[in-house]
């Protein structure tokens, strides 16, 4: 009996061990539009403010919006954010920007950048067509703990859909044109495209018909959420997003609308708020199925087949019995079919899902247990 036991708690470790190993495997993104230094907004302040904020969040990888300096060159305000989460994590992080123009009545110079704690072996940026002021989108291509991940960041016009709508198409061919020479496990998009997820821009990137195709974070960790990241104070629209390419190798963790709160009661760090999204490689999952002696409250399986048409079976199973919804969504966030909303014992099932009436595209399936939920993505393809 002694020896069983001790087998099981040997056992047990083992399954903490590979549990902590494979938690360090995740990657954090943020994108945020910063306000550059805009006269009559005390700078000085925000951005010391950022930082703070930005020590708690501990992203990885930030892309930054409207990162301002003076003409010399001085207080550069990405250099600062990057020097201090240096000094404070004592790591080194890299600091990576593109000027694009000249900003609040010409008195700063304006840039695009990346801030990445792990090491950028890559760096380059694409010009893109002209709106009221010249935009850039940049990359970095980062040694993860993930695996090699190409970072993109961008600004696009805010005054012209038309011109918003040509920043994207080359963007994309950008994009294809570094995956082919930079393989990796992921291709990240963050920006702020000053368009909301409808718009024909947006769609450019959510609606390719492709296994390839961009997907919104925020979207796929919060069906049916507006994930609205300005004004700071009362955000009513979308315009901020960090994308991800569905090449399956990551999964998203969770994706959060932070720096919502004022500093001080009464003043924000920005005009935007930023999204903050967590990554994991599907390996994960993987190691932790193996191992059943902390078995978890729920588990969704991936539909089969995938990719699909017009039908596919959806498995997943309970450990106790609840309340159990199951619910299919765009990659919008809109509700697609409701395959199960009812009280379920513990146990495995399996419902078919019938896309006869649905275009070809990915979408995504969310099981919702109590408090617990699972989403996976499913292509369906005509």
């Amino acid at each position: 009996m002694q020896l069983k036991k001790l087998i099981s708690y040997i056992c047990f470790l083992s399954f903490i061990f590979v549990k902590v190993n494979f938690a360090a495997d995740t990657l954090t993104v943020m994108t945020y539009n910063i306000q550059g230094m805009k006269p009559g907004t005390d700078p000085a302040t925000r951005i010391l403010k950022i930082i703070e904020k930005l020590k708690i969040f501990n992203p990885d990888i930030i892309g930054l919006q409207e990162i301002n300096e003076f003409l010399n060159g001085t207080k550069n305000q990405g250099k600062q954010i990057a020097d201090s989460l240096s000094v404070y994590f004592n790591i080194p992080y890299y600091f990576y920007q593109q000027a694009t123009h000249l900003s609040w009545d010409n008195k700063f110079r304006e840039s695009i950048g990346i801030i990445s704690k792990y090491p950028v072996l890559k760096s380059g940026f694409k010009q893109l067509v002209n709106g009221i002021f010249p935009r850039k989108a940049v990359w970095n291509y980062i040694d993860t703990p993930v695996g090699m991940v190409n970072m993109f960041n961008t600004h696009l016009s805010y005054n012209s859909g038309s011109v918003r709508n040509q920043q994207v198409l080359q963007i994309i061919d950008y994009v294809k044109e570094i995956e082919n020479q930079n393989p990796g496990v992921a291709t990240i998009l963050t920006g702020d495209f000053n368009d909301a997820p409808a718009a024909t821009s947006v769609r450019y990137l959510t609606e390719t018909n492709s296994d390839t195709f961009y997907i919104s974070t925020f979207t796929e960790a919060n069906p049916g959420k507006s994930g609205a990241t300005v004004p700071a104070s009362s955000p009513s629209s979308k315009i901020d997003y960090v994308f991800y390419k569905n090449i399956g190798q990551l999964e998203v963790l969770k994706s959060l609308v932070i720096m919502g709160s004022p500093y001080d009661g009464v003043y924000y760090c920005s005009d935007h708020r930023a999204v903050l999204t967590e990554f994991t490689g599907n390996v994960t999952d993987v190691a932790l199925m193996e191992y059943d002696e902390i078995p978890k409250k729920i588990k969704l399986y991936q539909n089969y087949p995938n990719p699909f048409n017009p039908s596919t079976t959806i498995k997943y199973s309970l450990q106790d019995p609840q309340v159990v919804s199951l619910i299919v969504y765009n990659m919008l966030g809109s509700k697609i079919a409701t395959l199960v909303s009812a009280y379920q014992h513990a146990g495995s099932y399996t419902v078919e899902f019938d896309g006869s009436n649905l275009s070809s595209g990915v979408y995504m399936y969310k099981l919702q247990v109590g408090e617990n939920f699972k989403i996976r993505k499913m292509i369906l393809s005509k």
